[in-house]
């Protein structure tokens, strides 16, 4: 620098004090200019130099090479600061970092970069992402389980991690780092010799080599063999247990071969079941060599039965009941009804044929009961007949016309008759001028009755449940049901249903029929003249007053002698919209309103609940009939009369909106206006709809429209009018520019520029629908403005409070607790929130508590004792390797009627306890299971996900319910229950000092909203009591993690260990409820001893280095189908770790003008190569069969063009094992017939070796292509990460589309095989170079023809896939990210490699 000048980046200036000390120089200068350059004035021989020798100097070659190089090294400095600033907007240099002390003594010929994986542009956020990624890997105390040698690789490796992140994290110490280094670069170019640099541990090459040895032994799915089962159709109604024995071929693990093995297959068939059922039992069929053993699917159907019928949901009853004779005369029906084994129905009602005037000789009568079908939605069909010979009302031999004089006569003797009683209305009977009950005389129309009147007369009634069933304290237990068409009110009927679940069974057809002797003629006698609403259509007695007293009598047209509006708004509810206008007229021109302009009629008494004038209600109706009819401008000018009588009732507003706006842009604004008033009276789903809709098209979009607009909701709410601020809001919220449809379409937009305003929009609405009591658009507008404005404290705290008043109070809770992060617990209206979430939390009153307790309680309630064992894990940590494949070598067919308790901590992370849970569920019926302390913690993937641990807690339970993993008790068996406790360690355990000591934290990255020695263990046990005050019958297991007692073993070495062990009140819990097995965890030491009365045991998994060396983990049985034991049980006939495939080498070549000679050379030799044992090889052009590669990426999918890298020809090698593989390189046919003409012909290569991830055909195919997608992923990508399991389950959504069997199959699968990284593999196999070019997957797709791929790519599943794979690609430098290719597939290979045959032992005898 100039001057002794230095510019920093951003015009900071730097000093240099003193002479310039110099550590490079040029060997060509002298050993006099070096000395002088490095002492300065202090250089021996001589004094200070004078001002000529000292311009001299400067002026020397050596003093100018120096200047040049700092001038370079700052320009340089300047350059990577202006790109840091770019980058990270927070990052300021400042002049005061190169005086400031360094946070970490560094060594500037380490590239820390490179240590931590990250680009030296990298923000501090990146920065400590990086480091918090790879201590999960290389932390101490992430190495448990591993050799010492490996633990001090992995400490070492540690140590460099640390520094780096000292040095790069403060921004001082990392300028002072990084000018250092650029400097000594620049030096080291301007001399010509290669920066000193140390070798040091490389962050991406050792993800990379992770995250290739993650991917190893991935399992294909079995063959599924299909079983046809009929059952009875009882189980599909009252459900039930089915154990069906099959023998099947297992392989002889002692002398290899097959034997035949019986297995019983346990199934519990659930009620309402569709049919076909079916249950699927995964490799647990027969065994073979060339495949995986087969999954066995059973297809459950009903057997035909003797009375009824399926048909979905319903049921029928095959025959038609026959009544007898004489319904004509008979007022009233009772009848019984059958049905499946168990049920049995009892009739009576009003008869709908009594009187009936046709000629038809019997009638039909079709009752529906809705609930007795196979499931609730179903229901049960029974036909009646019912004879009609007799005498009917017109005598034999009359014809049809003269029935009109008949009815007159009828008519006439009714009146005779309350004239004789004193029982005539007091003005009279009116006579009609006319008889309108004749028919008409022409010829025509008198053969059309003759007709009508010789059909058979049909009826169909609906009966429905009349409240729940009653239970009866009967041996077998049954219960009864009632059922009524109250909604049929003109035919009156009746029915009981009598149903008892345990007779369904054949042994138990003399007991149900017992039951039906004994109580069926009890139920026909005495219910239908008990309840009301049957006693109701009984005949009346005769009273002495008259029928029609005077006070009843109004001459009023506010009493009509029609009821005009109830025939109105029944024609309505049909859909009759025409005879619904003429009745509300009929009424409408009885009250004086026939007229448009008519006033209300004077003193009209409101009417219903809403207190609305019946004028009103009129109206409304008849303009909604308009509406229907498309009449809009009467409906238009009835919805303004009922306005006018009712102004603020909301209908005939949001009705007059509805006509205003289809009638044209002239009344438009009417139409708003109308809505805005509809909403401010009624701010109901529809109305809030309509009038967003009508605004957005009217006004449009103007982000300060909704500014001027919100101020004045915000008055409105200030001022209480709570309905006109929703309308506000909502025109505001309209005005709004609208936001991107798809996914897509917001990638490509800009972000949102008014998201704030947007948040508070929707955040200040639910506002108002919460004070509203509207709590369902409370919580949609709560999660529009959470998702507008994730920070927006005030907008999770109304959703917090929405979902608090819908009775979801975990989701509300973490809103609360949200909330409480953004504003760094000073919010005291989340505060307060979140406090009352806890103490609704823990009495168990939520929706989704109510749900799963009513879900999971009753399923084993009457499941018989001996068919369950229950077995007992805890400290499982799915989490470490070792531990995650001793669970995955659990028999998958050994316990599947079995129960296990997992006693807490399962993993550290919810994404880990999730695995870890799926795969225990997969291998045991039932799985109960409570947290531990691991759960509890926050790991740092965690932190903005989960706000503490509460919420933490509630995910994981969700989690459960997801997959159906028990964590409230319920039985297991009849007199069996599994409860599970809650619970967290007190201080008070420690005897010796029951105080929480303040000087160690235990557990710290749990984080509480509580006291965390005080407060959390009775919370704990808090949520535990409403459990603890239900009745338990029979045995009963309890669990926790901590220990429940003082005495139980425990590591003691460290001093204050007993204050985060146990927990005594769960001791006093699990014996409140009669307990006679505790299982625990925690502890880390296997045990099983009784105290008190109660056994306690603990059988933990725990880490490797728990157990002794070549000690065989296994489960504990704690319950043997008959008796609480506890005894080892071990996971026999476990499968290997993962299925054995076959490998697949994939080579791409470029070989432009391939001579035909060279061709034909090729092809012999790989020829030769397929004659290798368990080796399948074929070499041919790209593209297809039908199409070449430039016609396949043209018509099929042209981003083939670009993606194949200019490559022509493709080698497919499918080999049984490595050993198989290695082979073919290794043959002559190899070595030196295909290397050495590809050598020559090739100009570029990529070779990569993958696991065969799916079967490979071609035989009758029009034209099987093999697709392969080699892919370079972002190192980050770890198996256990959230956007890997997308990655796979984006991969599975393809072949999980319908009708792509047989045409269409993918995998996704890491490069490399086994063990072995690609890198490795290479080495394996004899190759001298790695040709993957850095890719570390491949996407492999198999289909039947090119078009096939055509159509997958058009889809837009095929669309999500590729969205989720190029959103991981590394951005690294080091080849293409991602690749394709395109070959004829000429090879049949299933992707399960043959199993090695084992060789029979021979015993002597």
């Amino acid at each position: 620098p100039r001057g002794g000048q230095g510019v920093a980046s951003g015009g900071v200036r730097l000093t240099l004090v003193g002479a310039m000390s110099v550590t490079t120089y040029d060997s060509s200068f002298s050993f006099r200019q070096n000395q002088v350059a490095r002492l300065g004035d202090k250089a021996g021989g001589r004094g200070p130099m004078n001002a000529e020798e000292r311009k001299r100097f400067e002026a020397s070659p050596f003093m100018q090479k120096m200047k040049e190089i700092d001038e370079m090294s700052w320009q340089k400095f300047s350059e990577r600061d202006k790109k840091r600033k770019e980058k990270d907007r927070n990052f300021q240099p400042k002049d005061s970092d190169f005086e400031a002390p360094k946070a970490h003594k560094y060594d500037k010929s380490i590239n820390y970069y490179k240590v931590l994986g990250i680009e030296e542009y990298a923000t501090n956020d990146e920065v400590k992402k990086a480091y918090r990624k790879l201590s999960l890997t290389y932390h101490p105390d992430k190495t448990t389980g591993k050799s010492q040698d490996e633990k001090d690789e992995y400490a070492t490796i540690f140590m460099e991690i640390k520094n780096a992140y000292k040095t790069l994290s403060d921004d001082p110490t990392r300028r002072q780092y990084d000018f250092e280094r650029d400097r000594d670069i620049v030096s080291s170019n301007a001399h010509g010799k290669k920066p000193n640099e140390k070798s040091s541990f490389n962050a991406t090459e050792a993800m990379k080599k992770i995250l290739e040895k993650a991917k190893e032994n991935q399992k294909l799915p079995a063959e599924v063999v299909r079983v046809p089962v009929q059952i009875r159709l009882e189980k599909f109604v009252f459900g039930g247990h089915k154990a069906i024995k099959r023998m099947r071929q297992v392989l002889d693990k002692f002398y290899g071969g097959f034997v035949e093995d019986e297995r019983t297959f346990r199934m519990d068939v659930p009620a309402g079941a569709e049919q076909p059922w079916s249950q699927e039992f995964r490799r647990q069929g027969d065994h073979h060599e060339t495949r995986d053993p087969d999954t066995v699917k059973f297809l459950f159907t009903a057997k035909p039965h003797p009375l009824v019928d399926r048909a979905g949901s319903d049921l029928y009853v095959r025959q038609t009941i026959n009544l007898g004779e004489g319904f004509r005369r008979k007022p009233y029906i009772s009848s019984e009804a059958p049905s499946v084994n168990g049920r049995h129905l009892l009739f009576w009602g009003r008869n709908p044929f009594v009187h009936h005037e046709g000629h038809s000789e019997e009638a039909q009568l079709t009752l529906r009961v809705n609930g007795e079908g196979v499931d609730k939605k179903g229901s049960l069909r029974v036909t009646f007949r019912l004879g009609l010979a007799g005498p009917r009302a017109a005598t034999n031999g009359v014809s049809y016309a003269a029935t009109g004089t008949a009815a007159v006569s009828v008519r006439n003797a009714q009146r005779e008759f309350l004239k004789r009683f004193n029982l005539e209305p007091p003005w009279g009977f009116t006579e009609r001028s006319e008889d309108r009950s004749a028919p008409s005389s022409a010829p025509a129309m008198s053969r059309r009755q003759d007709r009508m009147a010789k059909q058979r007369p049909m009826r169909e009634l609906e009966l429905s449940p009349l409240g729940e069933g009653v239970g009866l304290a009967t041996k077998p237990y049954c219960s009864i049901q009632f059922y009524a068409n109250l909604k049929q009110r003109s035919d009156p009927m009746f029915a009981i249903c009598l149903s008892s679940p345990p007779c369904a069974k054949q042994r138990a057809a003399g007991d149900w029929e017992r039951l039906k002797s004994r109580l069926l003629p009890l139920l026909q006698k005495t219910y239908f003249h008990m309840s009301p609403d049957a006693r109701g259509i009984l005949p009346k007695p005769l009273t002495r007053t008259s029928a029609w007293p005077e006070r009843t009598f109004l001459k009023s047209k506010d009493d009509p002698c029609m009821p005009w509006k109830r025939l109105g708004d029944e024609a309505f509810a049909r859909g009759y919209f025409w005879e619904a206008i003429w009745l509300y007229s009929q009424r409408i021109a009885e009250m004086g309103l026939d007229e448009e302009g008519s006033e209300a009629p004077a003193q009209e008494i409101p009417t219903g609940p809403d207190q609305v004038p019946e004028s009103a209600k009129v109206l409304s109706n008849r303009s909604a009939c308009f509406a229907k009819v498309l009449d809009f401008a009467s409906s238009l000018s009835d919805a303004r009369r009922a306005i006018a009588i009712a102004p603020r009732w909301a209908r005939p507003w949001s009705r007059l909106g509805l006509a205003a706006w289809r009638l044209g842009n002239e009344s438009k604004s009417e139409a708003v206006e109308a809505y805005k008033k509809a909403v401010e009276l009624d701010p109901s789903r529809a109305n809030v709809t309509a009038l967003c809709s009508s605004v957005l098209q009217t006004e449009g979009p103007s982000a300060d429209a909704a500014h001027t607009t919100k101020e004045e909701g915000n008055e409105a709410m200030r001022s209480g009018q709570l309905g006109l601020a929703v309308a506000i809001y909502t025109v505001a919220i309209a005005r709004l520019p609208p936001l991107a449809d798809d996914a897509a379409q917001a990638l490509a937009t800009k972000p949102d520029e008014h998201a704030l305003l947007r948040g508070v929009l929707f955040s200040n609405r639910a506002a108002a629908f919460i004070r509203l009591h509207s709590f369902d658009a409370a919580v949609d507008d709560g999660r529009e403005a959470v998702s507008a404005q994730p920070g927006l404290a005030s907008a999770r705290c109304q959703l917090g409070t929405a979902l608090l008043g819908n009775n979801m109070h975990q989701e509300a809770y973490a809103e609360f607790a949200k909330a409480m992060q953004i504003e760094q617990d000073e919010h005291l209206k989340a505060r307060k929130g979140r406090n009352a979430c806890l103490q609704e939390m823990v009495r168990w009153r939520s929706a989704s508590a109510a749900a799963r307790l009513q879900a999971r309680f009753h399923i084993d309630l009457r499941r018989p004792r001996g068919t369950t064992r229950i077995f007992a894990l805890s400290d499982i940590h799915f989490d470490h390797r070792e531990n995650e494949d001793w669970v995955h070598a659990i028999d998958d067919s050994a316990f599947q009627d079995d129960v296990l308790i997992v006693a807490g901590n399962v993993a550290d992370s919810k994404v880990a306890v999730g695995r870890g849970l799926t795969t225990l569920k997969q291998k045991f019926r039932r799985v109960f299971y409570t947290v531990g302390n691991h759960e509890m913690s926050i790991t740092h993937a965690e932190h903005a996900r989960y706000p503490d641990s509460i919420a933490k807690l509630h995910a994981i339970f969700s989690e459960c319910d997801e997959l159906g993993v028990d964590i409230f008790p319920a039985p297991v068996a009849e007199g069996l229950s599994v409860l599970p406790l809650f619970s967290w360690y007190s201080a008070e355990f420690d005897e010796n000092d029951p105080f929480p000591d303040p000087n160690v934290q235990f557990d710290k990255h749990c984080k509480w909203p509580m006291d965390a020695d005080m407060q959390v263990w009775k919370y704990m046990a808090k949520m535990n009591e409403a459990f603890l005050a239900k009745p338990y019958y029979g045995t009963v297991i309890s669990f926790s993690h901590f220990l429940p007692r003082r005495g139980l073993p425990f590591d003691k070495t460290s001093k204050k260990a007993a204050k985060h062990v146990g927990c005594e009140i769960i001791d006093e819990q699990a014996r409140a409820i009669g307990s006679k097995m505790h299982i625990y965890g925690h502890s880390r030491s296997k045990y099983a001893q009784a105290h008190d009365g109660v056994r306690y045991v603990n059988m933990p998994l725990g880490f490797e280095t728990d157990w002794p060396k070549d000690t065989q983990r296994r489960l504990m049985m704690i319950f043997d189908g008959k008796k609480l034991c506890t005894e080892d049980w071990g996971a026999d006939g476990e499968p290997p770790l993962g299925y054995v495939k076959r490998v697949l080498h994939a080579a791409f070549f470029q070989m432009v003008g391939l001579k035909e000679g060279d061709l034909r050379k090729i092809r012999a030799a790989v020829h030769r190569m397929s004659t290798i044992p368990g080796v399948q090889a074929v070499f041919d052009p790209l593209g297809s069969r039908k199409k070449e590669k430039a016609v396949f990426a043209k018509d099929v999918w042209p981003e083939l063009e670009s993606l194949s890298y200019e490559a022509t020809h493709g080698l497919i090698v499918v080999a049984d094992g490595v050993a198989a593989l290695k082979a073919v390189f290794a043959s002559n046919a190899y070595k030196t017939e295909f290397a050495p003409v590809i050598a020559t012909a090739s100009s570029k290569t990529v070779e990569v070796d993958m696991p065969l991830g799916l079967d490979l055909k071609h035989e009758k195919k029009p034209d099987p292509t093999l697709l392969v997608f080699p892919m370079r992923l972002s190192p980050a990508l770890t198996e256990d990460s959230d956007d890997y399991g997308k990655l796979h389950r984006a991969a599975e959504a393809i072949n999980k589309l319908p009708g792509i069997e047989g045409k269409i199959a993918v995998a996704l699968v890491p490069l490399g095989f086994g063990k072995l990284a690609q890198r490795d593999l290479t080495q394996e196999l004899g190759l001298s170079e790695d040709k993957s070019a850095g890719c570390t997957h491949c996407f492999v797709v198999w289909v039947d023809a090119a078009d096939s791929f055509k159509m997958l790519a058009q889809s837009k599943t095929y669309g999500k896939w590729r969205t989720a794979y190029q959103s991981n690609l590394s951005k690294l430098r080091g080849g293409p990210p991602q690749m394709a290719f395109a070959l004829p597939m000429e090879i049949t290979a299933s992707a399960a490699a043959p199993k090695a045959e084992k060789k029979k032992k021979l015993v002597r005898r």
